[in-house]
């Protein structure tokens, strides 16, 4: 929440620096997640997952090639520089 307000109005609650006093000043609200999570929306609550609305495209060979696909990729990328191979 944005607003924008006399910071005489503020001056009771908060110690302005000289500078903000006697002008209009922008305040903006923000909840602190830490301290108070945010409860869960309901609407939110009834959607699937990502990784659910896409299983029934996973392939479980290709699954086996995940693993270390970084890995290899940069390597087949800068392998010229590095003047080794990819083992």
């Amino acid at each position: 929440m944005r607003l924008t307000m006399s910071s005489t109005l503020l001056a009771p609650i908060i110690d302005l620096p000289v500078t903000l006093r006697d002008r209009e000043v922008e305040v903006t609200v923000v909840p602190t997640y830490a301290a108070h999570p945010e409860k869960p929306d309901p609407e939110k609550a009834h959607t699937e997952s990502i990784m659910g609305i896409l299983k029934e495209y996973a392939n479980p060979e290709i699954r086996k090639l995940e693993k270390g696909a970084w890995e290899r990729a940069a390597c087949e990328k800068h392998l010229e520089r590095m003047n080794d191979d990819c083992s």
